[in-house]
């Protein structure tokens, strides 16, 4: 009787082991996640070949454009151009200023990976 009871201690002292080993390794996952996404900058990150095509049009005509524009002279849809502008808003590269109807798109900086051909 005393074996079977040390044997059911010794299981659930394994499988005790085993469910805080993985709670911890759980936990150094989402800590190591959390720290990768905290480390990224957007305005370093790599832009897309639409938001280059915006930001070269931007600098093309001295730094203002409606958005309808924009779409207009890349043949983008309107949702694929207001999402860019977003992007581009939110990592500081331009400013979208409400004009009655229309958006005016004011580039703010430029960046290395944007060249006018």
């Amino acid at each position: 009787m005393l074996i079977l009871v040390l044997l059911i201690l010794q299981v659930f002292t394994v499988l005790f082991a085993v469910y805080t080993g993985r709670a911890k390794l759980k936990k150094l996952v989402e800590n190591r996640q959390n720290d990768i996404s905290t480390n990224v900058d957007p305005t370093t990150s790599e832009l897309s070949d639409i938001d280059k095509a915006i930001l070269r049009l931007l600098v093309e005509r001295q730094g203002a454009v409606y958005q309808s524009e924009i779409a207009r002279e890349l043949g983008l849809p309107k949702s694929t151009v207001h999402k860019a502008l977003r992007r581009l808003s939110e990592a500081g590269y331009v400013e979208i200023q409400r004009r009655g109807r229309f958006n005016l798109v004011v580039l703010k900086r430029v960046t290395s990976e944007v060249s006018v051909v």
